[in-house]
């Protein structure tokens, strides 16, 4: 396998190599931006798929997922004893390494990273107060990586004046930031803070469903949205997930996604590749009924201009 150069074509296109294979490949192409289709290395997965198993996939209580490509790693969450925290797969030798916590404040929780593509500049949210104490809320926080490594987070200043217990941190090109938060009701909907502003504002009811709205994963054009809602009445269980599309007359309507994704169990924490082409998420689906959190990550083909062409012109 190359992974710096010319990806070989394999004559025989009924080739199947086995599934670690198949999503080292995925990420690879991810990474430099390659196209990978069918009639290269893999056949299509119509089926999610478990995401390299035995290193990022391994039953742990561990969730989110999100990617860099120039400096190859995945931050993720993982609980340690009863902590959140956030943890770095780097990507060598067609695969991720052991996993190393971010020596981040430990008496703080941290949860759900994003991250630029320059890879210096990462938002998560972290219950640190203003006064550097921990608190009963939830703020965005940010932290730039440094000669010394990453600097300790701290809540960002656009929201320092919110207590709505706000997570998911998302930030588009044109500087709008998207974020979960509790609304009057008492129900998480996802917000915007739009570039210039001061007061955040929600998104459409489209997307907001007056249930639960999650984590979720924002076109950086802020063309689509794909999210996690749970206790929608077409939901399969548990927590599902959800598109929307930015069109001219706003989000369009809300719709569960099929082909196997959503199940009876946990299903969130959604990324799509660089290229557009695949999804990957978190779900307890083969641990749904186990006392401890146990996920595993997928992925899935899933090209979204097909989606939208199906769902819109």
């Amino acid at each position: 396998m190359v992974l710096f150069g010319v990806i070989p074509v394999v004559p025989d296109v009924n080739y199947s190599p086995p599934m670690k294979h198949i999503t080292a490949l995925l990420i690879i192409s991810y990474f430099l931006a390659l196209p990978v289709t069918s009639s290269d290395y893999y056949k299509t997965s119509n089926n999610p798929e478990i995401l390299f198993e035995g290193t990022l996939s391994n039953d742990l209580p561990q969730w989110n997922n999100y990617f860099n490509r120039r400096k190859m790693f995945g931050l993720f969450t993982q609980m340690e004893g009863s902590s959140s925290r956030i943890i770095k797969y780097d990507y060598r030798n067609d695969d991720f390494q052991e996993g190393v916590f971010l020596p981040f404040d430990e008496k703080f929780n941290y949860s759900d990273p994003w991250i630029n593509k320059e890879g210096d500049y990462m938002l998560l949210q972290a219950n640190i107060g203003l006064s550097g104490i921990v608190s009963d809320q939830f703020k965005i926080c940010e932290t730039f990586l440094t000669d010394q490594g990453w600097t300790q987070p701290t809540p960002i200043p656009e929201l320092v004046n919110h207590n709505s217990n706000e997570g998911s941190p998302s930030l588009a090109k044109n500087g709008n930031l998207y974020f979960n938060a509790l609304n009057e009701n008492g129900d998480y909907d996802i917000f915007v803070l739009r570039n210039g502003n001061d007061e955040p504002e929600a998104l459409s009811k489209n997307i907001n469903s007056g249930n639960y709205e999650g984590d979720f994963f924002m076109d950086d054009k802020e063309q689509f949205i794909v999210f996690s809602s749970a206790n929608r009445n077409d939901s399969q269980g548990g927590s599902d997930l959800y598109i929307s599309f930015n069109i001219e007359t706003g989000w369009t309507p809300a719709i569960p996604l099929n082909k196997g994704i959503n199940t009876n169990g946990e299903d969130f924490s959604p990324y799509i590749t660089n290229d557009r082409k695949q999804l990957i998420f978190t779900s307890n689906r083969n641990n749904s009924m186990s006392l401890r959190p146990s996920f595993n990550h997928y992925i899935i083909d899933f090209d979204i201009l097909e989606i939208k062409y199906l769902l819109i012109d």
